[in-house]
Formats: C-alpha cells, structure tokens, sequence
C-alpha cells in the first residue's frame, strides 16, 4: 500500500507541466483520494479560462496530455486544435456540417460522452482506491432528498449514479450504457440516446437483433483497450473517446447489473527515451482516421444510391423523412445518417451533372453530327396548367450502336393563372404567344455545343406547328448550321401523324359500327358463361389489353380484335350482321396497321431510319386498299384519311428515302420500284429530287474532311495578289469527281442479299474503309427518329406525363430528375 502511494505521489511530482492540458469547463472539479488509513483532500484542477460555445458541440481528443483535435459530435470529422488556432473554423464547420442539419430535424445525434474516462477493475472496493465506490440508487431512495432534478420523464429509463453524494452519471436501463449526468450536463443528450438506443429499440421492434459483419463487431478485450482509456495524468484530467462505454456484467437469469468499482490511472504513461510510446499513440490516431475515411465514404456511396432510387422509381425527395424509411435504413445499416429532403435534392442534382459531363464527351467524341427530337410533356393529373418540351439526341456512337438520350427538360407554356406555381417555384409563366421551343431549343444547342453538329428536327404537332420553331429553324439555315439547307429539319412525328389521320375519321368510326360493338360486349358481359367466353377468347389473343388512359382508338381497336377472334372461336354465335360484320373488319384492318406501324418506329431499342420507307408504305397500301373496296360511305371516310396522310408524304418523302439508299439490300433501286407502281409516270420528279438530294448531302460531307478549300487555301496568300485561284477552284473540282466515284461505285455495286438478321450498321461498320465518306454519312442518317416518343406514351391519351408531385418543384430540379432517369435506364 505504502509503495503504491509512492509511485502515484512519484508520478504527481515528475511530470508536473509537461502534460498540463486546457479544457473548457464551467466549473473546476475535485476528487477525493484516499492514501493509505486517512484521507489527503487533493484538488485536481483544470487550467481555467472562459468556455467557448462551440465546444458544446465538440468531442476535445488528447494526445501526449494536450488537446490537438475536435470531433464533431455529428459528423465525427476532425477537426486540428491547437492553442494557435483559435475556434473559428470550429464555428465555420458547425455552419456546414451536412449531419447537424438532419440531426436538428430528427433529434438524433450521437450519445455525449462520459466527461471524464474511468477504468473498471475486476478487484473488490477497499479503502486504497483513489475514488469511493459509486452508489446505484433508484428514484425510490434519492426522490425525497432531490425531487426537482428527477422531474424529468427521461429518468423512468435511466439509473442514476452517484460519487461521493453527487449525481455524476446515469445508466441506460436498456443497454446499460453510461452516459454523463452532473448538474451541468442537462438532460437532453440522454433524450437522444433513448432515441437511437440498441436495446429499447429491440424490445420495441419484436426484440430484433442488429446484424453485425465480423470486421465490424469489436470485441469486449478491443473495447476495454481502445475505448476505455485511463482519465488522469499527473493530477490532470484527460478525456478519451468513447468515454461514455463502461462495461457491464449481467447475470443470465433475472437481470442484475453489477456496478464494478471505479480507479483511475494515468492516461498516457511518461515517454519513453526511444520513443515508444509516441509512436503507438501515432499509430493508433492513424488507425482511427482511416477507419473514420472508410465510414465516411461508405455513407457518401449510401446517399448516391438513395438518389439513383428516388430519382427511378420518381419518388418524392420527402421519401427520406418518412419515418418508416429511417427506420429501415437504420435496421439495415445503424452507421448511415440520414439527410434532409434538401440534402436529397442536392445529391440528385449532383448526380446529374456528372452524368451530363460524361454524355456530354461522348456526344463530342463519339459522333459527327446527332438528330433531335421534340415532344410535349404534362404533369400527370387533368387540366395540367404548364406543359414542358422535351428534347432528345439520337446518334450512332463509335461503337455502331443507336443511342437516345434527353438533353433539355424546359418549359413550353404554362398558365398565367398558376399562380402557386409562380409564388413557389418562382418562375414567370410562359404564355401561349411567347411558348419556349426557340428559347428552350437553342439553350440545349448551344448548353451542348451542337450547333454545327444538327442533322435532323422531328417533332409533334404543337412544336412543329409553332412559329418560334419556324424561326429557330431560319436562323439556323443563316448561320450554315443545317445541311442541304435544312431538308430534313423539322419533320412530322409518325405516330402523331397516325392519330391524327385515326382522328379525321372518329366520327365515321363510331357511326359505323360503335353501337353494335357496345352492345355485343354488354351482352357477353352480363352472363357469368357468356363472361367466362370472352375471357377465354382474350387469353389466346397476343395482343396486349390497353391501359385505362389508352387513346380512344387503341380502345376500340382492341374490342374489335376481340369481336372478331370470338367469331373465330365460336361461329355459332350471332354476333354481328353481315354488313356491319364487313365494317368491323375493314376499319380493324386499318387500325391494326395504324398499331403495328407505332409499336415498330417507337421501339425503345431505337430502330435505324432504313425501316421507315417500308413501314409509312404499309399504311399507305392498306388505305388504298380500304378505299377501293366499293362501300360507298365507307369508301369515302377512307379517303378522307387518305389525304390527311398525303399531307405527311408530300413532306417527308425525302428523309424517308435517303436513309433506303444507304441500305446495302435496297438503294436506289427499291424506291425507283415503288414510286413507278405508286405514280407512274409522276414518279420521275420525286426520283430526281431523291437523287440530287443524296448527291448534295454526299458533297456536303465530302468537303469538310476529304476536298481542300479554296477559301482556306487562299488565306495564306496575299488577297490582292492571289493569282492561283482559278488553279486551286480546278483541283477543287477535280477532287470533287474523283471522291464522287465511291456514291457511283456503291450505287453501282449488287444488292447485298436480304437476310431476317441484318445488321445494317455492322454492315457500315465494315465497310469503313471502302466507303468512308458514305459510312460517315450513314452513321448520322440511320440514327434519325420517326416518332418523338417511345410506346409507351405513343398510345397514351395524354402523352408523355411526369409525376404529378415534380410540378411542385423548379424546372431545373425537374430538368436533372427527367434526364438522370433517362440516362440511367
């Protein structure tokens, strides 16, 4: 015992300055050691100075007995801390700290520690120990002495703990954590930890046990080495991390816990001569940094795919502040904090401009030039008061493959009278007169550095109709941005052209043969056998039954099909007059052509432009077949659709034929065959505009890689003294004759033989090197889009609809959810 109190009493005296250390406290504390039979009353002080606030809300960590870090009490980075620094970055840390934001809004933030660190021994209490034994009373034994300080409804869960008469610590009755509780401390931090705490959570939660990886489960040795580091040094007080971790033992039976008495010792013994003992504390610092690097990391990944999860399934960012998804996460992975809706938005929105980088050096890199399209957007839900323009690029990229991508998600109109829109989001609205496809249109040509590299426009009718399209489309012509003056600018969207050739004979339609269709389907739908019939024929049909927002013709298309397979299957039945029977089938034929035609050029695997010639043909040969087949009345709704659909050819002729030429099983050859049978001897104008204009396009792109320039040539000369022109515009031509030979050499060679699996693009790929003027301009002109839109919403009623809940949010937080969504499908 005498020895003992030596070597403590010889520690004291050595090392008196060196490991003095500054810690803000409110108040000075003193503790009573015991030194043999009597008691020497020795006061163990901080060094004093006035306490900053900010240290309310951070962790002070101690190396060789002095302060060098702060950890945060929310995020856990650490901060340096050394006298010359002040606390200002402490303040400026506490301003952006991304956890101190989510634990304000949740109330959950880590546990405050233990303000002081004790050691636990296994040995029985004996009057040598520095510190009496700590006694655990109940609210029953100290409630008359102190009944103010127990008010508190926290205190039916903890146990309080008392040294020498006063109140220092409180037990979690569940986890049987030690937390700090003088009277200094308040009560809030014990709040918190009830809120985050393992063992009341289990037995709110069906005593669900957290799972562990091994690499993560420290175990009771690691712990009693690493977290419960010794508290005094020479007289000094250190604080540790996880000082608040004291060690329990319970029994197996009813649950007991057993206090164990408490010693302290010096928390860092005196330096070595070689440096040992600084270079474990080093080692054991870098240690933690690193493991602090790996969660922060992991964390940061966590959010990443939280955002790629609410950005596909378009769920709202509030997702994150729903306490069942918190609660989930956290039974999943306790480590990940969560984030605010804000914060959410903020990664979303992160996230989609990298990935507009990326795209963005691909479209660069990996095309000469990209078609668009343009389709009209709503939000989901009726009478939408704001519409938005879509614009998409599609290009062949290096590895021949069709790409699609949305490069601008803008407003196209939206109502003046939306007046929270205005006052939430902040935004004017749009009026019909000054509707956005120039404004929105060019920002994404010149946000993405396309404007030497525009091919083609397709559009639906409300932009290709719209005067600001028209003059996008002159400007761009002025400044030489479009080839062949524009001819393939601005193109119709096949399947709104469909629905609206469908829509010139709604009236017909349904004066023909609507009545006997409702009623042949409500009579088989009253009987529970005649139900059980139609149900039967429906399951061995193909054919896919239609949304509840499908367009009304998809509707009627589908009950005709199913009409006319019920005749099929039971001949027997009456279902329909002969006459009417004839109608159904005519007008079923068109529709069904109408549907095949959209399903195949709205493909989402984006088909080549080659395929375009024959499908629009397909609808044409089936109107001309429709028309002629004699019934009067009917004949003439036919034809009605038929010159609706002349309109679309007239225009579109061209961009459908150039792409044939540059089928290997085609060419030129195919049109000649189709156009003499369509038009006689009226069909020599369109040839010779297709080929001029195939020629033109070819010398277009011939000149900027393949013939020199004069006007680059004559650059470098003197202007008044250029006499060379006249030689320099001859081998222009010359050149000119020589490269046209690949155009004449490819029309000229045989037909490749037609085969169920050609890949017309592998086809260009390897023939690069034989044609490489025509394999560059294949890869623009295969890549050029029919429709604006996929299948999907081709046969939606109200078209492409985004979730009814993104109308709340800014057209740039819409923008990159519509986009990064796309990009990730």
């Amino acid at each position: 015992m005498e020895m003992e109190h030596a070597v403590i009493q010889q520690q004291v005296v050595e090392y008196p300055e060196e490991h003095e250390v500054e810690v803000d406290v409110d108040n000075i504390m003193k503790t009573e050691v015991a030194y043999g039979s009597g008691v020497h009353s020795t006061a163990f002080r901080y060094k004093h100075k006035k306490r900053s606030k900010v240290w309310e809300e951070y962790k002070p960590i101690f190396l060789n007995g002095k302060v060098q870090f702060a950890e945060c009490l929310y995020c856990h980075n650490r901060l340096s801390c050394k006298d010359s620094n002040g606390t200002s970055h402490l303040w400026r840390h506490q301003k952006i700290c991304p956890a101190k934001s989510e634990a304000a809004a949740e109330g959950q933030q880590k546990d405050s520690y233990f303000p002081y660190v004790l050691v636990n021994g296994d040995g029985p209490v004996s009057p040598i120990d520095p510190v009496n034994q700590i006694i655990s009373e109940t609210l029953d034994d100290i409630g008359s002495a102190t009944p103010s300080r127990f008010k508190s409804k926290v205190w039916k869960e903890f146990t309080p703990i008392y040294v020498e008469g006063k109140l220092q610590a409180a037990d979690c009755i569940h986890c049987q954590k030690r937390l700090s509780a003088n009277k200094f401390g308040g009560r809030s931090h014990l709040s918190r930890h009830l809120l985050t705490c393992p063992g009341r959570l289990e037995s709110l939660h069906n005593h669900h046990k957290f799972l562990f990886e091994p690499s993560s489960a420290p175990s009771f040795n690691s712990r009693a080495n690493d977290e419960l580091s010794p508290a005094l040094t020479n007289g000094k007080v250190q604080i540790a991390e996880y000082a608040n971790k004291l060690p329990r033992i319970s029994t197996s039976g009813d649950t007991i816990h057993t206090i164990q008495p408490i010693q302290m010792v010096p928390a860092h013994p005196p330096p070595t001569s070689d440096g040992a003992s600084l270079k474990k504390q080093r080692t054991s610092f870098t240690n933690i940094s690193t493991d602090k690097s790996a969660g922060k990391f992991c964390q940061e990944t966590s959010y990443q795919e939280l955002a790629k999860m609410i950005i596909l399934h378009a769920y709202p960012f509030s997702v994150v502040e729903h306490e069942e998804m918190r609660r989930v996460i956290k039974n999943l992975n306790p480590i990940v904090g969560m984030v605010s809706h804000n914060d959410m938005k903020d990664h979303c929105t992160a996230l989609f401009q990298k990935e507009k980088v990326n795209i963005k050096d691909v479209l660069a890199l990996s095309c000469r030039r990209v078609s668009l399209s343009a389709s009209i957007w709503t939000p989901d839900g009726p009478e939408p008061t704001v519409n938005y323009l879509c614009l998409t690029a599609h290009f062949v990229g290096d590895d021949w493959k069709v790409h699609r991508v949305i490069i601008k998600f803008g407003m196209f109109w939206s109502s003046p009278t939306n007046l929270e829109r205005i006052i939430h989001c902040k935004e004017a609205s749009v009026p019909e007169s000054e509707s956005g496809p120039y404004n929105v249109m060019w920002d994404a040509i010149r946000d993405w550095n396309l404007d030497q590299k525009i091919l083609s426009l397709t559009s639906v009718g409300d932009v290709r109709n719209n005067a600001n399209t028209v003059k996008l489309k002159e400007m761009l012509i002025e400044k030489k941005c479009l080839p062949i003056r524009g001819k393939l600018y601005n193109i119709a969207c096949l399947d709104d052209i469909l629905n609206s050739v469908v829509s010139a004979g709604q009236a017909d339609i349904l004066r023909f043969v609507g009545d006997a269709v409702m009623e042949f389907f409500v009579a088989h739908a009253s009987s529970p056998s005649a139900q059980q019939q139609l149900l039967e024929v429906i399951s061995q049909m193909s054919l896919k039954c239609p949304q509840e927002d499908a367009k009304w013709w998809h509707k009627f298309y589908f009950r005709l099909e199913v009409l006319l397979h019920f005749k099929k299957s039971f001949p027997s039945e009456e279902v329909l007059n002969l006459e009417d029977m004839n109608v159904a089938e005519s007008i079923c034929k068109i529709l069904r052509m109408f549907y095949r035609v959209i399903e195949v050029i709205s493909c989402p695997s984006s088909v080549t432009a080659n395929i375009y010639f024959n499908e629009v043909w397909k609808v044409r040969t089936v109107l001309q077949e429709e028309a002629s087949n004699g019934n009067g009345e009917f004949s003439r709704m036919v034809m009605e659709m038929q010159e609706a659909f002349h309109g679309y050819w007239q225009n579109t002729y061209l961009w459908l034929s150039i792409p044939v030429v540059l089928d290997p099983r085609f060419k030129i050859g195919f049109i000649e065959f189709r156009l003499k049978r369509a038009f006689g001897t009226n069909s020599e104008s369109y040839l010779s505009d297709i080929r001029e204009t195939v020629r033109e396009l070819f010398n277009e792109y011939c000149n900027p890689t393949d013939l020199p320039s004069a006007a680059s040539n004559s650059a470098a000369l003197d202007a008044d003294n250029d006499l060379l022109e006249d030689w320099d515009q001859h081998l222009n031509e010359q050149a000119s004759c020589q490269i046209s030979t690949e155009l004449d050499d490819y029309l000229e060679e045989g037909l490749v033989p037609r085969k169920d699996e050609f890949d017309i693009l592998n086809w260009w790929m390897n023939h690069t090197t034989k044609y490489p003027t025509l394999a560059a301009m294949a890869q623009d002109i295969l890549a050029m889009p029919a429709s604006a839109v996929q299948s999907e919403a081709a046969f939606n009623s109200s078209g492409p609809v985004i979730p009814k809940h993104y109308s709340t949010l800014n057209i740039k937080t819409i923008e990159a959810l519509v986009c990064a969504r796309d990009w990730m499908r």
